[in-house]
């Protein structure tokens, strides 16, 4: 895997404390990517919903739909 950007902001999953934390409550709060399962995630300024990866630089939204009724 490559070396994420060593930015000044710590990882969202240090930053943010649930629901409240952050300025957008309608966004999911992840603590991996779908895709490298990497940890330096931070929101995505240009999409609400959005979060951005810094180990493999991907873009990606969650979406909670409900629970099912079993």
């Amino acid at each position: 895997m490559s070396v994420p950007d060593q930015d000044s902001l710590p990882p969202v999953n240090q930053a943010i404390g649930g629901r409240t934390g952050h300025p957008n409550g309608r966004r999911a709060t992840v603590n991996y990517c779908p895709y490298c399962m990497g940890e330096y995630l931070f929101p995505d300024d240009e999409t609400d919903n959005a979060w951005q990866c810094r180990e493999c630089m991907r873009v990606f939204s969650v979406k909670f739909h409900g629970h099912l009724n079993l």
